[in-house]
């Protein structure tokens, strides 16, 4: 460990682990001399120009006073103007910064707690992005962040798909990689860029570097994204401006011709709308006055996106899943709350979308509601009644009938027969068992503190049950269920049987 003081006088124990590693910097993890956990951000190449280093302090002051008054508060990455990784500190060595502390990103913006939920987990197909009303309101938040950038006259310079983390609930957004914020004017004339997010216009080589409208034209392509789940973008080919395409018929006319203007001709920079401006289309279209969804207006999104899910799902028989609960209220972003004690906010569980309507899509929903969930604290479990034995027979609980609301959800033939196995909960999860008389297993479960439910199949094995659907697969042995995603990643929680206490 070592320690380093930084230009507010504070200092930094530094663990030696790295946290993260990128092109730019690497990131270590360390505690200021109040206890406070913060990052390290530490240049590969050490920061000497003299207007770079004026720049970074302007924007370390003003993002050393935004958190320290939300954390004081108690509404940190709560407010537009807190959902920011600003710098809060600056380490130098001699006349150049080696680096620079920031907050430490908050935990329901990180997928299990290890690498944080980027804008590709809302906008890739391949990625079973979450229904339409949470993309939508994450991407009302993405619009409150830049709308307050634009206010103050300053631009992020390199706004991308991994720049940009979310949460699923209550939907919010949270920009990182922020320590390269610069004013307006002078326009930078250096930065760095995301490949696939570039403005034409540094394509083009009409500037030096991204500045403000390449902020605008960025966010238009993250809404882009978010909003259709389109893979691809506007771009040059061959030299000719390929424009955007693949727009639902069925879109709002104002929102279609936003994007014309932000999108359409490369070298314009005036016409491209604002953060305020699509903040504004964007609430006008899809919420009503008191701040609900409107359903069909989010009906068009999920409609249109199953085109694009559908290359990447695999056809099984459609699970019965119970009608979807009303739209929760979005309530928009506010300034900071003057409160005197600190309170982080607390990691929230992601709620399971209600399905697309139409008997069409119950796989797709099954999909949806499986993927958010994993990707909001662990998904839906799998689980071993511990009533039977490792082939799955046994007693049954006593032979108690399967609830009836869980029996509806079984197969037609089987319900007035099946038994109830075992009932479990986790921290965030409640699971049913049951079995039918042709000896086959079904899990029913949901998160505690939300409506929706699904039924599926589970498989026996020597040590309890397995199941996956996709690249998607799940394990239970004894009191813990593990859960493994496409990318390797394994989760495992604990579980408590309350069988007995029904």
């Amino acid at each position: 460990m070592r320690h380093l003081s930084g230009s507010s006088g504070r200092r930094y124990a530094v663990d030696d682990a790295e946290l993260n590693s990128g092109g730019q910097a690497r990131l270590y993890r360390c505690r200021d001399d109040k206890g406070v956990v913060r990052v390290y951000k530490e240049y590969r190449t050490p920061l000497a120009d003299p207007a770079d280093i004026a720049q970074l302090t302007r924007i370390q002051q003003v993002g050393q006073a935004v958190v320290a008054r939300a954390e004081a508060a108690g509404s940190f990455a709560e407010t537009a103007d807190s959902s920011v990784n600003w710098p809060i500190d600056i380490v130098r060595s001699g006349r150049q910064v080696s680096g620079v502390v920031v907050p430490l990103i908050p935990g329901d913006f990180m997928r299990d707690g290890k690498s944080p939920r980027t804008l590709d987990f809302l906008s890739l197909a391949r990625a079973n992005p979450p229904r339409a009303a949470v993309r939508v309101g994450v991407l009302i938040r993405v619009c409150d962040i830049f709308a307050f950038l634009e206010s103050e006259q300053l631009l992020h310079g390199d706004v991308s798909a991994k720049n940009l983390v979310w949460r699923p609930s209550p939907s919010h957004a949270y920009l990182i990689d922020s320590d390269g914020i610069r004013s307006f004017s002078p326009a930078p004339a250096h930065g760095v860029c995301t490949p696939g997010w570039e403005d034409p216009r540094l394509q083009g080589q009409k500037i030096r570097a991204h500045d403000r409208y390449s902020d605008r034209y960025a966010l238009a392509l993250a809404l882009y994204k978010g909003l259709f789940l389109n893979p691809g973008g506007p771009q040059y080919v061959g030299g000719t401006w390929s424009r955007a395409s693949g727009f639902p018929q069925r879109l709002d006319p104002k929102l279609r011709g936003m994007f014309a203007r932000a999108l359409d001709q490369p070298l314009a920079t005036d016409d491209r709308p604002t953060a305020a401006q699509w903040r504004s289309a964007l609430q006008a279209v899809y919420l009503d006055d008191k701040g609900n969804f409107r359903r069909p207006a989010l009906d068009v999104l999920d409609t249109y996106a199953q085109g694009y899910r559908a290359a990447f799902a695999q056809p099984k028989a459609a699970a019965r899943i119970p009608a979807p609960a009303p739209a929760p209220a979005l309530v928009p972003a506010r300034r900071p709350a003057q409160r005197p004690v600190h309170q982080p906010p607390a990691r929230r569980a992601a709620p399971p979308p209600p399905p697309p309507s139409g008997d069409s899509y119950g796989w797709w929903a099954l999909v949806v509601v499986l993927v958010l969930a994993l990707i909001g604290g662990g998904g839906y479990l799998l689980l071993r009644g511990r009533g039977e034995d490792g082939a799955g027979h046994g007693p049954s609980a006593g032979g108690r009938p399967c609830p009836a609301k869980i029996a509806a959800d079984l197969p037609s033939g089987s319900r007035s027969d099946a038994v109830l196995l075992r009932h479990y909960v986790t921290d965030r999860h409640d699971i049913t068992l049951c079995r039918t008389a042709d000896d086959r297993v079904y899990y029913h479960g949901g998160l505690l503190d939300r409506p929706d439910t699904m039924t599926i199949p589970a498989t026996r094995t020597d040590t309890g049950y397995r199941a996956s659907r996709g690249d998607y697969l799940y394990e239970i042995d004894g009191d813990r269920v593990r859960v493994t995603v496409p990318d390797g990643t394994t989760s495992s929680y604990r579980l408590t049987d309350v069988t007995d206490a029904d």
